[in-house]
């Protein structure tokens, strides 16, 4: 849930006090550190007197507006302002229809109080140079990017870059996309943020139901493909702040459609640089099935200044609404990275024995699947069939070459169900932390004996704590030699330690998850499902991820799960049928088939296991992996026709 705080609200000005309608706004921080957000206001949009207005907010209350901008019986649009030092530049656009726009900017020295005559932008330009409708951004290399589009023969967007403070710009390519691909128009009046790598991103209104993004590595001259987003768009305008902290706020209709209502107004905020959002939250709402006058809320524009925004945006076209939120500093999250944990295999040569190459591709492959952890040392890679040195050497090797947290089983053997000695499993977690893992896991059933109670465990745990006060543990409920379930009230007293990270949980049922994740809330300790028929329930319970077998095969299914199943819960659950009638593959001959299936995708590990069931792999082993191939294949073509987002 996002934390904000609302700091003001209000309506810059009473309606139809100087004209009929209003759209469109913008909002700065002026050169003074106080504020201005100007519009066009007048009989009706298109209408000859159609006028750029302004105003200041000083002192917590805004001034009466007053016209900063006419052109003599022709509409004027959607003004843009820029602070640029003591420089306050006011881009609007004159024409009476759209793709014969011509981009005129004023300039203030006093902050909106005066301003000079207007000029055109780029002289002799129709169509729309320079901002369209969001704010300009200011680079890390000191040039102003403006957001811009077109909209004769179809919509597209570009930006245009000036490295004289605005006094001559160059035009950069369009943002490509297929158009063959598109039901309606395009793209337009993008929205821009750069992020502290130097990469500039762009999100764009479209005719298509979704907000579309792309990227720019060389200071906006050229934009990657753009790409469908799960941000639903109406077809109306958006906008996008950063945050002091490298927060994103977005502004928006959380509505899906082409001209589709323009209610609710709402904000989402992003903490991974645009990738995922928060849930909308709402603004202003009047239930509403079609655009109409008076549940219009639209055209949002946002600045930020430290970690407050401000928001205006058009209010039933009779005045503009104003909005300071603040957003108190981000909380560090406790713990390690919620998301996909996959189960490692361990790649074999066919003498038997570890193919460390194999193991850094195969580790690179995870990470290009969208994996949030490794769990390199586990049940999957065959830790009971590997030798001590093997299992912590495969650990090195895979922190070396992973960029994300690794953990890894400090495994004791235990014959028959008796416990290993305290002094064996702390020795066996000292080895593991030394060899690199992040987390050290413990088997759930290598505590005590077969037969003995929760008050006996937490007596081991508390002298492997003792022991090794700087190491960072994770608890597995492994099936061998035997499947110990831990309750959740142990649960809740191993989070309450605050040393404990990481729980892989396989007890196949809804109510024990959901009671055990109540037992985690406020410590560091995070839960990972197993189980793939379970994960669009434990995800709606709030739960931290996957970590289980079936990542070996389609991480696409679980990564597309894990992004959207908020979005489109529809989808959702269809994907969760599928993923249920594919898990059935576990059970012939894995790991191997695992490996098959990888190899089949171009992974360069051979199909060999110490598991005695690879002895069992047959022609029917084959058919189910193919099969399995061709049904998830053409379930995501199906969905790329849909323009779902599953990256």
């Amino acid at each position: 849930m996002v934390k904000y705080q609302v700091k003001n609200h209000q309506h810059i000005f009473e309606s139809e006090t100087k004209f009929r309608q209003c759209h469109a706004s913008t909002v700065c921080v002026l050169p003074d550190g106080n504020l201005g957000a100007a519009w066009f206001g007048g009989e009706h949009e298109k209408a000859p007197d159609v006028a750029i207005w302004f105003a200041r907010r000083e002192g917590g209350e805004w001034e009466e507006p007053r016209k900063a901008a006419d052109a003599d019986g022709v509409p004027c649009w959607n003004p843009v302002l820029f602070a640029d030092g003591e420089r306050l530049l006011l881009f609007y656009k004159v024409g009476k229809e759209i793709p014969r726009w011509q981009t005129f900017v004023k300039e203030s020295m006093d902050s909106g109080l005066t301003w000079s005559e207007g000029r055109e932008l780029v002289p002799g330009d129709f169509g729309g140079r320079g901002p369209v409708k969001n704010k300009c951004i200011r680079l890390g290399d000191g040039a102003v990017l403006a957001p811009a589009s077109t909209e004769e023969n179809g919509w597209s967007c570009f930006t245009d870059r000036s490295e004289d403070g605005g006094r001559t710009w160059l035009r950069s390519a369009d943002v490509p996309f297929d158009r063959k691909m598109l039901s309606g128009s395009g793209m337009i009046q993008p929205a821009l943020w750069q992020d502290k790598r130097g990469t500039v991103h762009m999100l764009m209104r479209s005719s298509e139901g979704a907000i579309y993004r792309s990227r720019s590595e060389d200071g906006g001259m050229t934009w990657s493909t753009a790409q469908r987003t799960s941000l639903p768009n109406n077809n109306c305008g958006i906008d996008v702040a950063r945050l002091a902290d490298g927060r994103l706020v977005l502004v928006y209709n959380p509505v899906s459609g082409n001209w589709a209502a323009r209610s609710p107004m709402a904000f989402s905020v992003s903490e991974d640089n645009g990738e995922n959002w928060s849930n909308p939250e709402i603004l202003d709402h009047v239930p509403c099935r079609t655009n109409i006058e008076r549940a219009e809320f639209s055209y949002p524009s946002i600045v930020a200044e430290g970690n407050d925004v401000y928001i205006t945006y058009t209010w039933k076209r009779r005045t503009v609404a104003f909005w300071q939120l603040h957003f108190p500093e981000r909380e560090e999250k406790d713990g390690i990275p919620e998301g996909l944990w996959p189960v490692m295999l361990t790649p074999f040569t066919e003498e038997g024995k570890v193919d460390y190459d194999g193991l850094r591709a195969l580790t690179g492959w995870y990470l290009d699947n969208g994996a949030a952890g490794l769990f390199a040392v586990c049940l999957s890679n065959e830790m009971d069939l590997l030798t001590e040195e093997e299992r912590l050497k495969i650990t090195a090797c895979v922190k070396e070459a992973a960029a994300v947290p690794v953990a890894s089983t400090a495994y004791v053997e235990i014959p028959g169900g008796n416990a290993p000695e305290a002094e064996a499993l702390i020795a066996s977690v000292r080895r593991t932390a030394a060899a690199g893992a992040d987390i050290a896991v413990l088997l759930t059933n290598s505590f005590v004996n077969r037969y003995e109670g929760e008050a006996r465990i937490r007596e081991v745990i508390a002298q492997v704590l003792e022991a090794v006060p700087d190491v960072s543990l994770g608890l597995y409920e492994c099936p061998k030699p035997y499947k110990r379930l831990f309750s959740p009230e142990l649960v809740a007293w191993c989070a309450r330690t605050g040393r404990f990270a990481f729980y892989k949980e396989t007890s196949l049922c809804p109510d024990i998850l959901r009671e055990k994740l109540e037992a985690v809330k406020g410590t560091p300790l995070k839960i990972y499902n197993a189980d793939s028929s379970l994960m669009y329930d434990f995800l709606k319970m709030g739960g931290h991820g996957h970590c289980g077998v079936m990542l070996n095969f389609h991480p696409e299914l679980y990564r597309w799960m894990m992004k959207n199943w908020n979005e489109d819960r529809q989808q959702a659950e269809q994907m969760q049928q599928l993923m249920t009638v594919t898990a059935h593959i576990e059970r012939q001959c894995y790991p191997r088939s695992a490996k098959y299936a990888l190899g089949r995708r171009g992974v360069p590990i051979g199909p060999f296991c110490r598991r005695e069931n690879a002895g069992e792999w047959c022609g029917s082993c084959v058919r189910a992996v193919e099969d399995m191939e061709k049904l998830t294949g053409a379930y995501f073509t199906e969905l790329e026709r849909k323009f779902l987002t599953f990256s």
